[in-house]
């Protein structure tokens, strides 16, 4: 009989995940990835809304209040659940993750190429798609497999053409991936971005939540850290030599980044895009922030620790402020936000940009902020940097030195032409994005390559402290 009625009515699955199966289903959320608060643990889980996508199953979209987080977890039924896989048991039969169920992510192309509307208990979820996108006319003829490598979200695999998104931790308010990748395919003419194929919003009283995103798969070889890395093995002793073909590779990465700034700031009539000049009272906020971050106790130790003297806050903050001067004049503009090389794809031909939520860690309306572009390029040229580190990590403790040496002469060269590459796409822009002279602008980005190696040395010191010595050394060779 329980069997039955999971099978056939949706109200008894959510009876059962917010009754008898509520702490089966929190311990099941403490083994996602995606889940954000696993070593806290939980203090309550609770059904906030749902809907019916498909009564057949069933397929149910689900949103979930945990403690002060909000989810989303699309479940289905199934009588042979993944291992680890099962959400909370009722007879032979367990509620599982629907991204499993290939007919989840079918129900929901059709859904998006079809607008519906599915109504909730409280609220309405609303699959939408962009004008004039040539869906497939069977969905359900559609080949749907879950993407094996997930981190905050989770994807599956639609045909060889699409793939989608879901957003597992949305916050009120338009998510970044969806706003910027819409703007990008729909007024711009920009397509180094997977474009936008459609999306599933939520509305309910607590405000609009972007869900999920379609977008075209662009076939490429994998993301730009695992090229570079395996690029800089693969050329081994011979880094110095000329050709490099990986250097004219990174010229072609500063091009793309600089054509997707231009991008971002060609539509004035864009309220959330239309580029704003950089104000006095912009530039010593930022001075400000990144000074105060660089003398907080535990980044102080450290360079202490190596006798690095950075001098007083106050010394500091106005030798990062004279660096930012030149940014006034220019504007700021709507940018990735969390830029570096697993950000990007490797194309046979070039690169993709992908994963425009800016850092999930931070506030949905600081992610939407417009912001100096150059904290994109100082994202990548420290991206750059940990590249050639890693690599020399891996050499014998004998020939470390010598294989680090090399590889930071590399480096160098990879900064300029990056930079080189950028400063050339920025040609094409009606307003200005960056000082006019390079050496202008390699001050102003200096400082913000600090502020990311700031970011880094906490991160290192929580998860691998014995990589505190690449953002360390980064922070000494940019203060000194």
């Amino acid at each position: 009989m329980v069997s039955r009625t999971l099978r056939s009515e949706p109200d008894s699955v959510v009876a059962l995940l917010a009754g008898a199966g509520r702490a089966d289903l929190a311990r099941y959320l403490t083994r996602q990835r995606w889940f954000a608060a696993k070593t806290r643990g939980i203090e309550a889980v609770a059904v906030a809304d749902w809907g019916v996508l498909d009564a057949d199953g069933p397929l149910l979209l689900l949103l979930l209040d945990v403690d002060r987080d909000r989810y989303y977890v699309p479940v289905t039924i199934s009588s042979a659940p993944p291992p680890g896989g099962a959400i909370a048991r009722a007879g032979d039969l367990a509620v599982v993750d629907a991204h499993d169920d290939p007919r989840f992510a079918r129900r929901a192309l059709a859904a998006i190429a079809g607008g519906r509307d599915v109504a909730a208990r409280s609220g309405r979820f609303s699959f939408r798609s962009t004008a004039g996108w040539p869906f497939p006319p069977d969905p359900d003829a559609v080949a749907a497999r879950r993407h094996a490598g997930e981190q905050s979200n989770t994807s599956v695999m639609l045909g060889s053409d699409l793939v989608m998104k879901s957003l597992r931790r949305p916050q009120p308010g338009l998510n970044p991936d969806l706003e910027v990748t819409r703007f990008l395919t729909t007024r711009t003419a920009f397509r180094e971005v997977p474009r936008l194929a459609g999306w599933l919003e939520y509305d309910g009283s607590v405000g609009p939540l972007s869900l999920a995103v379609l977008q075209e798969f662009v076939p490429n070889q994998g993301d730009g850290w695992t090229h570079v890395l395996a690029a800089l093995r693969e050329r081994g002793a011979a880094i110095d030599r000329a050709p490099d073909p990986l250097l004219d590779q990174v010229h072609q990465l500063g091009a793309i980044t600089g054509g997707l700034h231009v991008a971002l700031a060609s539509d004035p009539s864009a309220p959330d895009f239309a580029p704003e000049p950089v104000t006095r009272a912009d530039v010593e906020r930022w001075a400000g922030d990144i000074a105060g971050d660089l003398s907080g106790e535990d980044i102080q130790r450290l360079l202490d620790q190596g006798s690095v003297r950075t001098g007083s806050p106050e010394r500091q903050r106005a030798r990062l402020l004279a660096a930012l001067d030149d940014l006034a004049g220019t504007v700021k503009t709507r940018v990735h936000g969390d830029y570096h090389l697993g950000q990007v794809l490797k194309t046979s031909n070039g690169f993709v940009i992908i994963d425009f939520e800016g850092e999930p860690a931070r506030p949905l309306a600081e992610r939407r902020r417009r912001q100096a572009p150059l904290r994109d390029v100082a994202g990548m040229l420290r991206s750059l940097d940990y590249a050639a580190h890693a690599v020399g990590r891996e050499a014998p403790e004998g020939e470390r030195a010598a294989r680090l040496a090399a590889l930071t002469a590399w480096e160098d060269r990879a900064r300029r032409a990056f930079v080189a590459g950028y400063r050339s796409a920025l040609s094409t822009s009606g307003v200005p994005l960056a000082p006019p002279s390079e050496p202008a602008l390699l001050r102003a980005c200096a400082v913000f390559e600090l502020e990311k190696a700031c970011y880094e040395l906490r991160y290192e010191m929580n998860n691998r402290p014995d990589w505190i010595a690449i953002p360390l050394a980064g922070i000494t060779r940019i203060v000194h």
